[in-house]
């Protein structure tokens, strides 16, 4: 009998994360990875990592096996603790994920000196995963699953219906070119890595554009989102932008940063 064919279309931390779940679940079957881009060239890449959990079914028990991943894999996944801070005191105070979260609290009054532009702030412990070691590993690990990667771009997941009997899409934004899915729409992220070994955990602002983000390797600072912007490129005066809202952000200027 011939053996089931599947592809995963798409090599971000889902595609990779999908072809190992299949890999391993399903051994009678022959499973290949197929992206254009594999890292360190991928989204996945540049993403920070950090968990936010997010209102929907399932989310409690997702949080709570990430938890148990730390144990398991400490080398991609870690606990930062962190400051989330907020220019209007009419902000939602206790959110649905502080139950889910290590430690929630408020930001004491002295805390929110360090950020004379904020009036209210929260403190909470939550889980980072290093993309950038984590995405290697699992591709490690779906080659010794036996599966196969193959390096190319798909203009369609019709092309593929040809040679595979099931699948996955993993594509992300590629979707829009794949499937003809035009309700996708780029959201353009622009960050700084650099070197600041003496932070130990993030502060980031509510407005989602400012933030640091320590790491294993360096910290991520930034950002962008530029709804509608597909350009990959360095944008010099995003970067400007980014260090000035830096300076700017009172107690955040006070760390310094290496700058790579």
């Amino acid at each position: 009998m011939r053996r089931a064919r599947v592809v995963v279309v798409g090599a971000g931390v889902v595609g990779l994360s999908s072809a190992v779940c299949v890999a391993e679940a399903l051994p009678f079957c022959s499973v290949t990875l197929l992206a254009e881009k594999f890292s360190p060239h991928t989204t996945s890449d540049g993403a920070a990592g950090i968990l936010f959990p997010a209102e929907f079914p399932g989310t409690r028990n997702l949080f709570k096996l990430f938890l148990k991943t730390i144990i398991l894999h400490p080398l991609f996944f870690l606990l930062f603790s962190s400051w989330q801070i907020f220019k209007d005191a009419s902000a939602d105070k206790k959110p649905f994920w502080s139950e889910l979260v290590i430690g929630f609290r408020f930001m004491t009054d002295s805390e929110l000196k360090r950020f004379p532009d904020h009036k209210f702030g929260q403190a909470f412990t939550t889980i980072k995963c290093e993309c950038s070691s984590y995405l290697p590993w699992l591709e490690k690990r779906f080659r010794r699953a036996g599966g196969q990667v193959e390096q190319r771009k798909a203009n369609s997941l019709q092309e593929l219906s040809n040679s595979y009997d099931v699948i996955v899409n993993c594509s992300g934004l590629g979707s829009k070119l794949l499937v003809g899915d035009n309700e996708l729409h780029p959201i353009r992220g622009q960050v700084l890595k650099v070197e600041a070994p003496w932070l130990h955990h993030f502060i980031k602002d509510a407005d989602r554009k400012t933030y640091i983000y320590p790491g294993m390797h360096c910290v991520t600072i930034g950002g962008t989102r530029q709804e509608g912007d597909w350009r990959l490129e360095v944008d010099e005066g995003d970067t400007k932008s980014i260090l000035e809202r830096f300076e700017r952000a009172g107690g955040l200027c006070s760390y310094g940063l290496w700058v790579r």
